[in-house]
């Protein structure tokens, strides 16, 4: 009866890791290849997984530059709660990873932790993209337009738990029709000008 309980622990132990794997979501997979000039200019923030940074925000968008050097400059601006919440801005430079045709990028916004910026969907106009992270604690959809199509939207979220996220998970972002939300409100000048 012990060999017997001994035989059903050993087969547990050489099986378990097993299961463990193929419970392991999918790890996500990058696009072939970017064009780095293409994909530079204005993205405005479709839906993201919720993160402690972005708590609430509105009206995001991503701006990026490429630089001479080869690094990518990277903005972002945001409002908190509503169009005429706090203007929330974020700079970081990023650069691209080698041997990866321009898809994945460490993202610095302290100095010395980075971020992944994985581009795992891409438009074929580069209308819209996805980005995601390899542990799936992050993901971001973007688009050039600040609204996406809801057939587009479906389809990339059917995707996206081939890439190993949950579609449920995502927030939704708000957008204005106004151009000034997206942009630094002037300072006000005091007393003495």
């Amino acid at each position: 009866m012990n060999r017997r309980k001994s035989l059903c622990t050993m087969a547990t132990c050489v099986t378990s890791p097993s299961l463990f794997l193929m419970s392991s979501p999918p790890k996500p997979q990058c696009v072939p290849e970017l064009d780095l000039q293409r994909y530079m200019g204005e993205w405005y923030e479709i839906g993201r997984y919720p993160n402690s940074w972005q708590k609430n925000y509105v009206a995001v968008r991503n701006t990026y530059r490429l630089r001479k050097d080869g690094k990518i400059d990277f903005q972002s601006v945001g409002r908190k709660d509503t169009f005429d919440g706090t203007f929330k801005e974020q700079h970081a430079t990023a650069k691209v990873v080698s041997d990866t045709k321009n898809a994945q990028w460490e993202v610095c916004f302290l100095w010395p932790i980075n971020a992944n910026y994985w581009v795992i969907e891409l438009g074929d106009n580069y209308e819209y993209s996805v980005v995601g992270q390899p542990d799936h604690k992050r993901l971001w959809i973007f688009s050039r337009e600040r609204t996406m199509d809801s057939e587009l939207r479906k389809d990339i979220c059917s995707r996206l738990v081939g890439h190993g996220y949950k579609p449920k998970r995502i927030e939704w972002t708000a957008h204005s029709e106004d151009p000034s939300v997206y942009v630094k409100p002037k300072r006000s000048r005091g007393l003495f000008g």
